[in-house]
């Protein structure tokens, strides 16, 4: 079997899995109409999770089977923490703002090189605006124009931190 289908698969099939628990790393859930970012710890299949149509990872993701039900309930209430941070970004007006803040959030996490590996569109279905708008914010916040400008932000924001 094609490993990178796997964890496709594995959501479509209904079962119930948690990203582990290491704060260095995550997934964001494409599904048809918008996509969702699933953090460390956080409750990822079961029912939710089954019109799922592309997984992107946030550093080296991995999965395992809640054992029990104090494990499930861990990991439910962190994939409503996760839906609720979420929501406290969307609730800006501005669509330029609600970019910036999620790139923000993101690259603060997980680095500008994993985040800068989630195309536009999928990052844009996150917050709910055009995918023109995140290449606004790349530009705006991080002077990012191409891939070949990447190097350059990745030294400043290592100085900088």
């Amino acid at each position: 079997m094609d490993k990178s289908k796997q964890p496709i698969e594995l959501l479509k099939s209904g079962q119930l899995l948690c990203v582990t628990a290491d704060a260095s790393h995550g997934i964001i859930l494409q599904k048809p109409f918008f996509a969702e970012f699933v953090g460390p710890g956080a409750a990822v299949g079961g029912l939710f999770d089954l019109e799922c149509v592309s997984i992107h990872t946030l550093g080296s993701t991995e999965f395992l089977v809640p054992a029990s039900l104090s494990e499930r309930q861990a990991a439910f209430r962190r994939r409503i923490d996760d839906i609720e941070m979420m929501q406290n970004l969307c609730q800006s007006e501005a669509p330029l703002r609600r970019a910036i803040d999620l790139l923000e959030l993101l690259c603060n996490r997980f680095g500008l090189e994993e985040v800068r590996k989630i195309p536009d569109d999928v990052l844009s279905k996150m917050v709910g605006v055009l995918p023109g708008t995140i290449s606004m914010a790349w530009q705006k916040q991080f002077n990012v124009q191409s891939p070949a400008d990447q190097n350059e932000l990745d030294n400043k924001l290592l100085f900088s931190a």
